[in-house]
């Protein structure tokens, strides 16, 4: 039977639509009806899907007429499959990626039953819904006009929805403003860096310029209340000198990292502008509460938690939420070669990086007989850790916590907990050292969390541990077994280098905010044109496909920027700028 023929690849390349086409019953308005050349056609009440004399003629002519288009795309998407002959032509056409977006599914259970699609189905990817339209970078839109007049909405929407994406494939604009001072500062570096990796332009507001005057607002005066208000003040100062950078820029989205001094007046100015706002809530929400405002005040609100979290933030008005993980940075958190010199000063059996909290302390009092190394600060009110701490407890750079991650043998990883003894029974979120150890080649041991095994495969790629008892026996063990030790490293370096990395999350983040949403501001898709759709309809090797080839890398393109270009040449002109020139003085 020719429907179980084709529900057979279906179900390998996707089982979910599979399921939806093999229990959907054919609309009332769906008929099949045979054409004059014998294969047949559909007809939809008045609408004929296909020619009703030659169905494969036509999708032939379909193909023809897109050849210029099909020739400069790296993707395809098709809006519209019908009985899916013109799809067939289509990939007989080329070899590039096909998605084909078609929403009503009692479609594509009549096309299934109409004729033997089995190889088309191995190669082309149908799709139902908008949000799973993701072709990537530098491809075309082919219309197939019978199946849009029949269901104009959905096809509306998913326009839409690809004419975002093709402003996101050539990059945004992005501002990325970053906290005063914190642990969350580098991360915001992390992000500009990953966005701009990413073919994004981006604006970095960097507020830790002003972070000695913050800070010494507590000096200014011992009255709580002034310090407040000066406090206040100062945020106020640089909410207003963030906006002051942003609005010149013109953003199409601005990213907030956790304690940005962005005010709710300058997110009410942003938004009035149309320009989209996101927030990356990068801590504990038990522990710090201001997100119960700013959740609300942002259009996107991202954060490292889930579950009772997000039930809170849609109590606090938040519209859009997702999860989204820490990560590392593939060029500052990797494997190094290190001197002698810098192994010894910074190697040990074992070691940890970061603040003295008291679950820490208590914790690694258990550990003062081993070779183990402290770094960082807040450690000073424990004398039974002077012996290990190193530096005096001062602040450990970057730089130096990628050396020590190198270096040592096993590196702890507890996250933090102000009242739990030791590890916290009840973790539900993972720090940035999760992702930043094993980027550096480092093996960890890092204490059970309730996700970690969305990231890792644990006892493969990490090793966990839950008690002070438990962490002396696994570091027994793998000081023991160096070549366990090391093919542990070994498989977590390679999933952060292919899962963990700011990029993919910065990739998910603008994943999300376009899926639920987001249209880039300032009018460019309203007033310009996409350059790599005009050099295609020109055709490329035409005089005009030549000359519009030098915008092809612009994100959009208008009448403005063509004369502009040509009046700032000299020499004579061509055919085509007279022409584009003659087209400016009508237009005036």
């Amino acid at each position: 039977m020719v429907f179980d023929r084709n529900m057979r690849p279906l179900s390998v390349a996707d089982k979910h639509l599979a399921d939806l086409v093999a229990n959907v019953v054919r609309g009332n308005d769906l008929v099949l009806v045979p054409s004059k050349a014998g294969p047949p056609s559909l007809k939809a009440g008045r609408v004929a899907l296909h020619s009703i004399y030659d169905p494969v003629r036509e999708a032939r002519e379909w193909v023809e007429y897109h050849r210029n288009e099909i020739g400069n795309a790296s993707g395809i998407v098709v809006l519209g499959f019908g009985l899916g002959y013109h799809v067939a032509e289509l990939l007989r056409a080329t070899d590039k990626a096909v998605t084909v977006f078609e929403p009503r599914i009692d479609v594509l259970r009549a096309a299934f039953e109409a004729s033997d699609l089995s190889d088309l189905l191995s190669q082309a990817r149908i799709v139902t819904r908008c949000d799973e339209l993701a072709p990537g970078k530098k491809f075309r839109v082919l219309r197939h006009l019978p199946s849009i007049r029949l269901s104009p909405a959905p096809f509306a929407k998913a326009a839409s929805r690809l004419d975002v994406l093709r402003v996101v494939g050539k990059g945004l604009r992005i501002a990325v403003v970053g906290p005063i001072y914190g642990g969350s500062l580098p991360i915001a570096g992390y992000c500009v860096a990953a966005l701009r990796n990413l073919g994004h332009e981006v604006e970095f507001i960097d507020n830790s310029v002003h972070s000695e005057f913050y800070l010494s607002i507590d000096g200014v005066t011992k009255s709580k209340p002034h310090r407040d208000i000066l406090r206040l003040k100062f945020e106020e100062f640089a909410s207003e000198a963030a906006m002051a950078r942003i609005v010149p820029f013109k953003p199409d989205l601005v990213l907030a990292l956790a304690q940005a001094p962005l005010q709710g007046t300058a997110l009410a100015c942003l938004r009035e502008q149309g320009i989209a706002t996101a927030f990356w809530f990068v801590e504990d929400f038990r522990h710090m509460g201001y997100w119960k405002v700013a959740a609300s005040q942002y259009d996107y609100f991202f954060t490292i938690q889930k579950g009772e979290f997000f039930d809170r933030l849609r109590n606090v008005g938040a519209r859009n939420a997702a999860f989204l993980p820490m990560a590392a940075s593939a060029e500052i958190h990797r494997k190094m070669e290190l001197s002698p010199e810098e192994r010894r000063d910074f190697g040990s059996d074992v070691s940890f990086v970061g603040a003295g909290y008291y679950n820490r302390r208590k914790l690694f009092e258990g550990l003062v007989d081993l070779d183990f190394r402290i770094w960082g600060n807040e450690w000073g009110s424990c004398p039974a850790l002077r012996g290990v701490l190193q530096r005096d407890g001062a602040r450990v750079t970057t730089e130096d916590s990628v050396k020590i991650f190198n270096a040592a043998r096993i590196n702890i990883n507890l996250h933090s907990s102000a009242y739990h003894e030791g590890v916290n029974p009840h973790g539900d979120f993972v720090n940035p050292r999760t992702f930043e150890i094993p980027g550096c080649g480092g093996f960890q041991l890092v204490d059970s969390r309730s996700h970690l095994g969305d990231f890792f495969e644990i006892g493969r790629e990490v090793i966990c541990f839950d008690s002070l008892g438990d962490l002396r026996e696994k570091i027994a063990h793998y000081l023991a077994h160096p070549g366990e030790r090391e093919a542990v490293a070994e498989r977590g370096r390679q999933r952060v280098l292919r899962d963990h990395t700011y990029e993919r999350r910065m990739e998910a983040m603008i994943d999300f905010v376009v899926r639920n949403g987001f249209v880039p501001p300032w009018k460019a898709m309203r007033e310009r044109e996409d350059p790599d759709r005009l050099i295609g309809e020109a055709g490329p090797e035409t005089d005009l496909g030549r000359y519009l080839a030098r915008f092809a890398n612009a994100r959009s393109l208008k009448l403005d920027d063509v004369v502009r270009e040509i009046r700032s040449e000299r020499g004579e002109l061509s055919r085509v700028e007279r022409i584009f020139l003659a087209l400016n003085a009508i237009g005036r």
